[in-house]
C-alpha cells in the first residue's frame, strides 16, 4: 500500500461547484473539504502572476504563501527527465544508453532483457518494469515507507526481477523505473542524484528553494493524511522518482521555463525533453521525458501531478495561452489536479440536465468488460440488476445512465462515456470529462467477481483498527464503497470478493474482516506480500470505542 501516488489526468470526483473563475477561487472552495492543512496556488495568465493560500498553515507564520515549502512528489520525475536530457546535451550518455552499460558488469541479471532497457524507456515509463519494486517492504520505516530503501535493495530488485510479457512495452507508470534512472544519472555525474539535479537543473533555472533538503530556512508545511499529522517522506535510492521539495514561487519559475523554453539557460535540454516520445493514453495523450502531454478543448498542455504520504501537487502549463498553474497541498486527501479541474468545470455553462433512457437488456449486457488504458489503469464495467456500474482503477464504482445507444452519463460528476464499435462489436470506451478524452481498449480479461453493496450494508465495517497493535488503519464508507486508509497513506477503495473479504485493485493486498461470537466485526487481517498482519478493532464509527 506504500506508493508514490500516480494521479490520472482525468479524476472522477464529486464536488459542489460554484463559479470559480480563478485557481485561487477553486482552491478556496476545495479547501473547505480539508480537515487539516492548506492549498497554495500559483497562477500565471499572460504576464500576470498571482499566488494565494486557502486553508490553514500556522507553521508558516508570516511567510508569504509562495515561499512555504512542500513535498512535490512525482513532479520530481520531470526534473529527473530534464537531468537525463542535460546529460545527453553534455554527451555523457544518449537516450539509447542501456541499463546494462551503466551497471556493474559482474552483476548477473535474472532477466537478460533488463540490461537492454534504455534510459529513455525509464523516463517514458516504457521499460516494462513494475510500478513499485517487489522488495519495497524491506525498506519501510515507521511512517516513512522508503527511508531504508537503499542502493543495495534497488539493485537487488533489478537483479532478480523479470519482465512480464514481450516488448516493446507501452507506457505504464513505473516509480522504480524513474528511481533507477535517477540513481544511474547520479553515477554518470559521479555524485548523488540530488547534487546532480540541483547543480545541473535547479540552480541554472534560479530555483534556490528546490532540493531534497532546501538550504533556505523557509518553513515546511506540516504533512497530513486527512486529519492526522504524518511524517515527511525520505526517499533514499528512489529519490529521482519523488524526493524533491519546493515552493510555489520556484514551481512557477519552472513552469515559466517550460512555457518559454527557448529563453531558458537549459534551452537545448528543454527542446528535447518537451517533445513527445511515447503514447500515454492513461494520462490523456503522450509523454515527453518525464512530462505528460494532454489536450484540453483543442489546446496542448504539459502536466504532472505528485503525491506522497502527506502532500499532493500539480503542475500544468498551457503554452498556447501563456498559462501556468501550480497547486501545492499539505494533505493527501485531495489531489492537485482536482483543484485545477474544479476551476475548469466551473467556467463552463451549467450543463443541460440529461434525460435517461432505457436500453434493451441484451444491449446493456454487451457493455460489461474490462477496458485497459495501460498495465495498471483500467475501466471495469459491471451490469447489476439492469444498472451499469463503472470503475476506474483506484476509484469507486459509479452508476452510468444511458442517454442513447452506446452513450452514457454520470449523475454525480460532469462526465460522459461512449462505447465504440467496429463491425457491431464493442472495441473500446471513451471517457469525456473537463474537455478531455481518455480511450481504453476492451480486453479479454475476465470480470472480477465482486459484490456491490449499499452504504448502509457497508457501514458495519467502518471503524478504526490497530494494525499489529499500534498502527492505525481507518475504514470508512464513501460513495457506496469501502475505503481503507493506513496511517500516513492515502485512502484507497477496497471491493468485496467474498463475505467479509475485500481486495484492493491498485496493489496486491486483501482485507479479511473477523467476527466475534455475536457475529459482530472485531478486527481484520491484512494480507500483503506474503505477510499476514492482524488488526484489532479499536473504534466503531457508530458506537465509539470497542470494548
Amino acid at each position: 500500500m506504500n506508493c508514490l501516488l500516480p494521479v490520472l489526468l482525468v479524476v472522477l470526483f464529486t464536488t459542489n461547484l460554484l463559479q470559480a473563475r480563478t485557481l485561487a477561487e477553486a482552491a478556496a472552495q476545495q479547501a473547505r473539504s480539508l480537515k487539516a492543512g492548506c492549498i497554495v496556488t500559483g497562477e500565471r495568465i499572460g504576464d500576470d502572476v498571482r499566488f494565494a493560500i486557502a486553508g490553514k498553515a500556522p507553521e508558516a507564520k508570516d511567510t508569504p504563501p509562495e515561499k512555504i515549502v512542500f513535498e512535490i512528489g512525482s513532479i520530481t520525475k520531470v526534473f529527473t527527465g530534464l537531468l537525463l536530457v542535460q546529460a545527453v546535451v553534455e554527451k555523457k550518455v544518449t537516450l539509447e544508453t542501456t541499463i546494462g552499460s551503466l551497471l556493474d558488469s559482474k552483476r548477473k541479471l535474472a532477466d537478460p532483457r533488463i540490461a537492454a532497457i534504455t534510459l529513455k524507456q525509464l523516463s517514458t515509463h516504457t521499460s516494462g518494469l513494475s510500478r513499485m519494486p517487489g522488495n519495497a517492504a524491506a525498506g519501510m520505516a515507521e511512517g516513512d515507507p522508503y527511508a531504508n530503501y537503499d542502493e543495495k535493495l534497488l539493485l537487488d530488485f533489478i537483479t532478480s526481477t523479470k519482465l512480464e510479457g514481450e516488448g516493446p512495452y507501452s507506457c505504464s507508470y513505473s516509480n522504480v523505473g524513474v528511481g533507477l534512472l535517477g540513481h544511474l544519472l547520479g553515477k554518470v555525474y559521479q555524485t548523488t542524484w540530488e547534487d546532480a539535479v540541483v547543480m545541473k537543473i535547479c540552480l541554472p533555472l534560479g530555483l534556490h528553494d528546490t532540493a531534497v533538503h532546501p538550504e533556505s530556512k523557509l518553513p515546511l508545511a506540516k504533512p497530513y493524511a486527512d486529519a492526522t499529522e504524518v511524517k515527511p517522506w525520505t526517499l533514499a535510492a528512489m529519490a529521482g522518482a519523488g524526493a524533491l521539495r519546493s515552493t510555489a514561487a520556484d514551481m512557477m519559475k519552472f513552469g515559466e521555463a517550460m512555457l518559454h523554453p527557448a529563453q531558458s539557460p537549459l534551452k537545448d535540454a528543454f527542446a528535447l525533453a518537451l517533445k513527445p516520445h511515447a503514447d500515454a493514453p492513461a494520462h490523456g495523450g503522450q509523454i515527453g521525458l518525464g512530462v505528460f502531454f494532454g489536450k484540453y478543448e483543442g489546446d496542448t498542455f504539459l502536466h504532472h501531478d505528485g503525491g506522497t504520504g502527506g502532500y499532493s501537487s500539480s503542475l500544468q502549463v498551457i503554452p498556447s495561452k501563456s498559462i501556468v498553474h501550480v497547486v501545492l497541498i499539505n494533505n493527501n486527501s485531495l489531489s492537485g489536479s482536482a483543484v485545477i479541474a474544479a476551476m475548469s468545470a466551473a467556467k463552463k455553462a451549467a450543463p443541460t440536465p440529461q434525460k435517461e433512457i432505457i436500453l434493451p437488456a441484451e444491449t446493456m449486457q454487451q457493455y460489461s468488460g474490462v477496458y485497459e488504458l495501460d498495465r495498471d489503469s483500467r475501466f471495469t464495467v459491471l451490469l447489476r440488476d439492469g444498472q451499469l456500474w463503472v470503475r476506474l482503477s483506484g476509484q469507486p464504482f459509479l452508476g452510468a445512465f444511458a442517454r442513447g445507444p452506446d452513450r452514457f452519463f454520470y449523475k454525480i460528476v460532469a462526465a460522459e462515456m461512449a462505447f465504440n464499435r467496429d463491425k457491431d462489436a464493442i472495441q473500446s470506451l471513451t471517457l469525456f470529462q473537463n474537455g478531455q478524452e481518455l480511450t481504453a481498449k476492451r480486453t479479454s480479461a475476465p470480470l472480477p467477481s465482486l459484490t456491490l453493496r449499499t452504504a448502509k450494508e457497508l457501514q458495519p465495517y467502518a471503524g478504526e483498527y490497530a494494525l499489529l497493535g499500534f498502527k492505525k488503519l481507518n475504514v470508512t464508507v464513501k460513495t457506496n464503497t469501502l475505503f481503507a486508509q493506513l496511517e500516513g497513506q492515502p485512502s484507497i477503495p477496497v471491493f468485496e470478493t467474498a463475505p467479509d473479504r475485500f481486495e484492493y485493485d491498485v496493489v496486491e493486498a486483501t482485507l479479511v474482516f473477523t467476527r466475534d461470537d455475536k457475529k459482530q466485526i472485531n478486527g481484520l487481517t491484512l494480507l500483503q506480500n506474503g505477510l499476514t498482519l492482524p488488526a484489532a478493532r479499536v473504534t466503531n464509527r457508530s458506537s465509539g470505542p470497542t470494548k
